[in-house]
């Protein structure tokens, strides 16, 4: 069994409040560079050597911060179960746990309100796995809901929780973690 899904990194508002300061990056390299005396510094003679510098300045920053700002915003994570191991891989990382060393499973649903501008309203369904050391795992991801099935008929929204991917897996975890035993 296999999920595939991206989501949003803790460290997002990390990498905002950061975008502030390489926004604001060449003011304070300027105030920097104008209290140091005229020969300390170099000055080149050619245009495309200075244009060069303007380059690894002043937007190679923003450049990297825009990249950062990506990948976080929409991290991969994939999630294999197979007969004897849940996998979870995400950007330079991979996580193996064994159901043998799965002490408890468990799955909760909750409402989020949309925090920033063109989001939606959504329930997250959050899967926590507690292995036998007490480590806990903790996956979160929207669930993409029927709202007019919801609508006409508000029961299906239990109905839809049961038929989601996350309960599948807790579901298909739970039979190899009896039968291993």
């Amino acid at each position: 069994m296999t999920i595939k899904y991206n989501y949003k990194s803790k460290f997002l508002s990390v990498i905002k409040i950061l975008g502030v300061v390489v926004v604001f990056h060449p003011i304070i390299f300027k105030h920097i560079v104008t209290h140091i005396p005229e020969a300390a510094i170099p000055v080149p003679n050619d245009a495309s050597l200075v244009f060069l510098i303007f380059l690894l300045v002043y937007l190679m920053p923003i450049l990297a911060w825009l990249f950062c700002f990506s990948l976080f915003s929409h991290l991969p994570l994939e999630m294999v179960a197979d007969e004897n191991t849940l996998t979870v891989k995400v950007p330079l990382r991979e996580t193996a746990i064994s159901y043998s060393d799965i002490e408890s499973i468990n799955l909760n649903h909750e409402f989020r309100t949309a925090e920033l501008r063109g989001e939606h309203d959504h329930y997250n369904e959050i899967l926590t796995i507690t292995d036998i050391n007490k480590k806990k795992y903790v996956y979160c991801r929207p669930i993409n809901l029927d709202q007019n099935a919801i609508a006409m008929n508000p029961d299906s929204l239990k109905k839809q929780f049961e038929n989601s991917d996350f309960s599948q897996l807790k579901r298909y975890i739970e039979k190899h973690i009896y039968i291993n035993i």
